[in-house]
């Protein structure tokens, strides 16, 4: 890959990243949340050297290493962002809307208790969905690195940006949809079922309550969790990891396989009803058209065996206007 190239693509990555912090902050002095910045000090300057080592690698021709730092970047710088929206939506205290989320669940046809007994019975499949669930990190941090690797560089560096610009969004949908979810409204209590580990479908009510009840409420380094149920972003970025791989065909079933049942581990390990599942998906396919938009629309990898082989000069010698996926 040409020097001038990737240029283009992280300078669209970082422009992407600021004006999702600037949205936030705009919007931050209208609610009731305020950020502890210096208990998440020591993760920004990680990011921001980052950022710049990765840049003067870029210099020496790493360009693969100028990737893998610009993504790993990008996590560290994007996540703060991502919760304060979050709290910020819950903070406004709009009525619950459980009730329409069961309406909306009946509607579809699903029956919560019997597919949550189904699964309990079953010890394989429990654990399967808790795998699954619990694979929503280990994937968000190594996918992208994955995708560099196989040379899709400017797929790789849409995913970060498709990520955080689908948990901005989720949080201003869910301004009108706070719930408790499906285990508190159900009546079940956390270590009731046989299999299914329910530990993330009760973990954030403290949260939430919080933010809601309280007249300020600080994000700090403890304070921090998952606190939206309508729509599921855990679900969404599970469309958005198949969505990112699908291009390269050893990729593709393996993931899609993983991140449907992620999404739908969402409402086994979770609070989540089935409807918070389905209105991911539009949500995902705005975000994929955004990016492709800001990105430009490939899927083609530049030279996936020279990032593989050397990791220097990344597709040296490829005519000026190659893309990159």
């Amino acid at each position: 890959m040409r020097n001038q190239c990737l240029d283009d693509i992280q300078k669209r990555f970082f422009l992407a990243l600021a004006a999702m912090w600037i949205a936030v902050l705009l919007v931050q002095p209208f609610t009731k949340v305020t950020v502890s910045y210096n208990e998440f000090y020591a993760s920004l300057l990680a990011g921001f050297l980052v950022a710049g080592s990765g840049y003067l690698l870029g210099r020496m021709g790493l360009n693969l290493f100028r990737s893998i730092a610009s993504v790993i970047a990008g996590q560290f710088l994007i996540m703060l962002p991502m919760v304060t929206a979050n709290y910020m939506a819950m903070s406004l205290n709009m009525p619950l809307a459980d009730d329409l989320l069961i309406r909306m669940d009946q509607a579809l046809g699903f029956d919560w208790h019997s597919f949550i007994a189904f699964v309990d019975a079953r010890p394989l499949l429990a654990g399967a969905f808790g795998k699954a669930y619990q694979s929503f990190l280990i994937q968000t941090a190594l996918v992208p690195v994955l995708l560099l690797f196989l040379g899709y560089h400017r797929r790789a560096h849409a995913f970060m940006i498709a990520y955080g610009l689908l948990t901005l969004l989720a949080a201003v949908v869910a301004v009108w949809f706070p719930a408790y979810g499906t285990y508190t409204v159900y009546g079940y209590a956390e270590g009731q079922l046989a299999n299914i580990n329910a530990y993330f479908g009760f973990e954030f009510i403290n949260h939430f309550e919080a933010v809601r009840s309280s007249e300020t409420f600080q994000v700090s380094s403890k304070a921090m969790s998952g606190i939206l149920t309508f729509p599921s972003v855990h679900a969404g970025v599970a469309y958005l990891l198949i969505w990112a791989t699908w291009s390269n065909i050893w990729l593709r079933y393996p993931f899609l396989v993983l991140n449907l049942a992620m999404a739908l581990s969402a409402v086994v390990n979770a609070n989540h009803y089935l409807v918070d599942i389905v209105a991911s998906v539009p949500l995902a396919a705005i975000c994929v058209v955004a990016v492709n938009c800001l990105f430009g629309r490939s899927s083609r990898p530049h030279d996936a065996s020279a990032s593989l082989q050397s990791g220097i000069r990344i597709g040296a010698g490829f005519p000026a206007g190659t893309n990159t996926a």
